[in-house]
This record gives C-alpha cells, sequence and structure tokens, in this order.
C-alpha cells in the first residue's frame, strides 16, 4: 500500500505530543483503509513487535533513535518532518527544563511557517524575567519608543537591566499584542493582569515555558531580602502533612487567592511600583502508609 500523502491533513508540524500525533496517524490512515492496522505498520517499518505502535502511543514505551527513524519511514516523513519528529519525541522524553527548552527551539527551527499550532507567544513571552516587569511598569508610568524612556526603565527595574533589553523588551511586547501606542505615541497595556494559572501535565509546551520563567523568579526572590531589605520582601514558609483530597482543596485555595490579588492589582489606579509573587507548593516526602511504611 503506497502512501498518499495528498489524501491526509495530518502535518507533524500541528503537533507538540508524538504520542498524540501517533495516535491521530493511525485513526486517519484506518479511516482511509480498513487494511491499515499495527500489524500493517510493523511489517512496513521492519518492526518485529505487532503490538509496539498501541504500546508506544499508551505510554508503556518509548522510541528510541532507532525506532523514531523506522516509524518516520514507515510514515513517509520528508526530511524536515523526520527531523520535526524526532525533536518532538526527544522533547517529550526530555528530563529537564534545559533539555525540553533545546529540543522545542530545534522544533520550532524546522516549523514551515508561523500558523503552527505551538503557542510561540507564550515561549517567548516567558524567555526574560523583565519582559513581565517591563509590561507591568509600563502601566505605572508615560514611556515612548525614545532611547530616553528605555534608559528610564532600565534605571527603574530592580535588578537593573541594559537600555538595549528594555527596547527589545517593548519591542516584544508590541508584536505580541500585549503593548500597543496610544494617539500620543505612549506605550499602554492591552490587559492589566497576565498570569499563568495553574500548569497542567499535559501541557508540555506551557510547562516548559513556564517553568523557566519562574525559575527565573524564584531565583529573584532568593536575592530580594539583600535588594530591598525585610520591610519591602514577605518570604515566609509552611510545611504540611495533608491528603490527596486535601492537596486539591489547597490548590484550589491558591487559584483563589491568585485571582483575587490579580482583581485588587487591577482596581488599584494609584500603582507605583511593580512586585512579583512567587506561589510554590510541593512534595518534601514520597507517599507512605503507617501500617507498611513507604509505598
Amino acid at each position: 500500500m503506497k502512501e498518499d500523502r495528498n489524501t491526509f491533513s495530518l502535518s507533524v508540524f500541528d503537533y507538540t505530543d508524538y504520542r498524540r500525533y501517533l495516535a491521530d496517524y493511525y485513526n486517519e490512515r484506518k479511516r482511509f483503509s480498513k487494511a491499515f492496522s499495527y500489524r500493517f505498520f510493523a511489517r512496513k517499518a521492519g518492526i518485529n513487535s505487532v503490538g509496539l505502535y498501541k504500546d508506544v502511543i499508551e505510554g508503556r514505551q518509548r522510541l528510541g533513535r532507532a525506532l523514531i527513524f523506522k516509524f518516520s519511514a514507515a510514515i513517509g516523513h520528508t526530511k524536515k518532518e523526520a527531523e520535526y519528529f524526532e525533536n518532538m519525541v526527544f522533547f517529550n522524553e526530555a528530563a529537564t527544563v534545559e533539555e525540553r527548552t533545546l529540543f522545542f527551539e530545534r522544533m520550532m527551527a524546522c516549523q514551515k511557517t508561523k500558523t503552527s499550532i505551538v503557542d510561540r507567544t507564550k515561549y517567548e513571552y516567558y524567555q526574560k524575567w523583565y519582559y513581565s516587569a517591563v509590561r507591568a511598569l509600563v502601566a505605572l508610568g508615560k514611556f515612548r519608543d525614545i532611547e530616553r524612556d528605555y534608559r528610564k526603565i532600565a534605571r527603574i527595574l530592580n535588578p537593573r537591566i541594559r537600555p538595549d533589553e528594555a527596547k527589545k523588551a517593548c519591542r516584544v511586547l508590541e508584536r505580541l499584542g500585549f503593548l500597543c501606542r496610544n494617539d500620543e505615541g505612549q506605550f499602554v497595556l492591552v490587559d492589566t493582569v497576565i498570569t499563568t494559572g495553574i500548569l497542567k501535565p499535559d501541557a508540555s509546551v506551557t510547562a516548559m515555558n513556564v517553568v523557566h520563567f519562574q525559575k527565573e523568579m524564584t531565583a529573584l526572590a532568593n536575592e530580594s531580602l539583600d535588594r530591598f531589605g525585610p520591610e519591602l520582601v514577605n518570604l515566609s514558609t509552611l510545611t504540611l502533612g495533608i491528603s490527596e483530597e486535601t492537596i486539591h482543596a489547597v490548590k484550589e485555595e491558591l487559584a483563589s487567592l491568585r485571582n483575587k490579588l490579580a482583581a485588587l492589582a487591577e482596581k488599584d489606579h494609584a500603582a507605583d511600583r511593580v512586585f512579583q509573587l512567587n506561589m510554590q507548593f510541593f512534595p518534601l516526602s514520597e507517599r507512605f502508609r503507617e501500617e507498611g511504611g513507604r509505598e
């Protein structure tokens, strides 16, 4: 059975989860040909295991480099599609944020157009900690597209940035639609508050985007006492012993608090300073049962 690439509307460039892509590819092929099956694909790919494809889709099996090549060849990927597919697999299986960032950037380099499903907007917005700070600062003052104002923005931020970084930040924010210019040529916000929200386990791209940003902000929080002193900084910790049910309740309370604080900031028309609030809630132990020790 020869692959007719014009028959399918499915594009590997529209995916960031290779398992979802493979599942959709299988269903699409099956829709056009009842003869298509896991056995047929395994034979075409030169794979001995008939159930391997299903195991990969359902997360029981990973794709190594040799299998990635065989899957790409059997699907009929072009050179660019095969490169994208390989980096997508590595992106999904990466163990660190740095590795995920590397493979995600390689995925983007393979894309032919800017109409991909990959969320470039969020990716670029969270690349630098000061993009969000500059965005918030614009709401507090009258800044124009002139070198004097870029020097002012760079000087106000703490830690300071360079004027060229402030200029680039405004350019990026304007291009992404977070800033615009009014009739007087001043930068103004399109929206007042942006929140990362709650990261979902399957939102791989969004998680990668935000985790790097949050790491930078956490580092700034660690340095904040030295820069500002305790009168402006509120750092507190709370260690809890809780159940799975309470974990969900705590997350809901944190989400509610975040929304309430965002609303307060939105209504604050006398704002004259940019603050950063970080919320971290993470385990310090494995789960265990008293009668049997650790699970």
